[in-house]
């Protein structure tokens, strides 16, 4: 689990942040495939909150299962489709941000006994979730460790491009809702980068 106070509520204000953002977002779009997008980025963000806090770091695995493999159909469809303003690319961005989601959900218990700070966890029902900071000794698995340093090392860069794009943009024109969609999905691409390392 992530022992640092601070850096719960970092994550916790950033995700918040993220998510109040695309229900903000929700309200102002006038199709229905950017609604239920930005329904789904608020609801991702919030089970990001809920893994990061102990009283709610156990909320039943299943339902995320379901949430976020819904999710990454649905943007996978959309990046076929290239339906979305950003073309195919932004879409698709985020159905492999979901499937990484699905990953965290099955390699969270794996890294948790691997590493020593969980030893009461419910695998089957994936019940018992929690994060862990690298420890001294873990024995975190190998292909669980390659692929949470993957994928946070390109959400991490992804986080930084959209930040750039937000800062470029900002010179150029007065800020919008879709300049500020960039630092949204800095925050989502940055804080999924923190949580995969914490995992570690």
């Amino acid at each position: 689990m992530i022992e640092a106070t601070g850096l719960r509520w970092i994550l916790t204000a950033v995700f918040v942040a993220a998510g109040a953002f695309c229900v903000y977002r929700c309200f102002r779009r006038k199709s229905v495939t950017g609604r239920v997008g930005d329904v789904l980025h608020a609801a991702m963000c919030l089970a990001m909150v809920a893994m990061v806090w102990p009283a709610t770091m156990g909320v039943a695995g299943v339902p995320q299962v379901v949430l976020f493999g819904f999710a990454a159909v649905w943007f996978a469809v959309a990046a076929v489709r290239g339906a979305a303003h950003e073309g195919r690319w932004h879409p698709g961005y985020h159905a492999v941000m979901m499937l990484a989601m699905v990953w965290m959900v099955f390699a969270m218990p794996r890294a948790m006994v691997g590493s020593g700070a969980a030893t009461t966890m419910d695998m089957p029902g994936m019940e018992g979730m929690a994060m862990a900071l690298p420890s001294a000794g873990g024995g975190v698995p190998a292909d669980v460790v390659i692929v949470a340093l993957t994928l946070a090392t390109a959400f991490c860069l992804a986080g930084i491009a959209f930040l750039a794009r937000l800062v470029d943009g900002a010179r150029i024109a007065p800020p919008s809702v879709r300049t500020a969609g960039w630092g949204a999905d800095a925050l989502m691409g940055l804080g999924t980068s923190v949580m995969l390392l914490a995992m570690l």
